[in-house]
């Protein structure tokens, strides 16, 4: 599905940081068939970007979220209690983007549309379906994300203990909410972590481990469909997921 514009506030592209952009490239084009670039595309539409960063810097997805003004999202997540790493500054004719951290330390950006306002395909396999905030500070995530972006919570039990927490404004889901547990290891800093819709989770792992990437967490099997979270050889991580078919149903 072809995707002409996102609302303010909500999570619209996704950038892979990396020293190693021709070892990435690789490995996104072999596991999800994008056409290689500084921006990845699927049947020439938009889907991810790709940032080249110093040697020795670590490789990252980095998420962000459309804002009306790129200075005044900036303003907001100062409000809010989080920081500035890179101003706003003019990424070509594409937009304005900015680096901020949330008050707890996790890092995304915020995107000013110019001639692109974020991901252009959506809903359909190899292109970003969900991003979420991981932290271990739920009570610090809600109070930032709320004064930020108005953003509240809502929870439901997706399987026995395990809750799922979503991010809404104007009743529309615009993300997700994770808090790190003791099954992550201690340390693991507060981040943003992107998933990407795929047809097969176990032709997808299946690849990802020939295309000398590694399996993190799963395959999980969760009522809205097979999940796992994953890492390519660049030492990035992020999650995969083929929907449910009552997911799958409600395009129809």
């Amino acid at each position: 599905m072809r995707v002409r514009g996102y609302a303010p506030a909500t999570p619209c592209w996704a950038e892979y940081v990396t020293a190693d952009p021709a070892g990435a490239s690789a490995f996104y084009s072999g596991l999800f068939g994008w056409t290689p670039g500084e921006v990845f595309a699927l049947d020439g539409r938009a889907v991810a970007g790709l940032l080249p960063t110093e040697p020795g810097g670590r490789s990252t997805w980095q998420c962000y979220v459309s804002a009306v003004a790129a200075e005044d999202g900036v303003a907001a997540v100062l409000d809010a209690g989080g920081s500035v790493l890179v101003p706003a500054h003019d990424r070509g004719a594409r937009g304005r983007a900015a680096l901020v951290a949330d008050a707890a330390g996790a890092v995304f950006g915020l995107w000013q549309r110019g001639t692109s306002g974020g991901a252009e395909a959506a809903a359909e396999p190899a292109t970003m379906c969900w991003t979420e905030v991981v932290t271990w500070d739920e009570a610090t995530a809600v109070a930032f994300y709320g004064k930020a972006f108005n953003w509240s919570e809502r929870k439901s039990e997706i399987a026995e203990g395990v809750d799922h927490i979503e991010w809404f404004v104007d009743n529309r889901t615009v993300g997700g909410l994770s808090v790190m547990d003791e099954r992550y290891p201690a340390g693991t800093p507060a981040h943003w972590r992107v998933t990407f819709e795929i047809e097969d989770c176990a032709a997808t792992i299946a690849r990802c481990l020939e295309l000398g990437g590694g399996v993190l967490t799963g395959p999980l099997d969760l009522p809205v469909g097979h999940y796992a979270l994953l890492a390519d050889p660049q030492g990035g991580t992020f999650g995969v997921i083929a929907l449910s078919d009552a997911i799958l149903d409600t395009r129809r």
